[in-house]
């Protein structure tokens, strides 16, 4: 058989593009933050998408 002598892939994780954020954008998002205090979740949802961007770009360095 042929096949088993064809050179191993090189395997690398399927990355997505991660969005960039202006620092005005960020800092828009916080001042909604801290106007509307009754948003309790929406910050343990922004801490979870922060981890997996971090994750994300561990993984897949530029």
């Amino acid at each position: 058989m042929l096949g088993g002598c064809a050179a191993q892939p090189t395997l690398r994780p399927l990355c997505p593009p991660l969005v960039a954020y202006t620092p005005q954008e960020q800092a828009a998002l916080a001042r909604e933050l801290r106007t509307h205090p009754d948003l309790a979740e929406v910050p343990l949802f922004l801490t979870d998408y922060a981890n997996e961007r971090k994750e994300l770009r561990a993984a897949c360095p530029p």
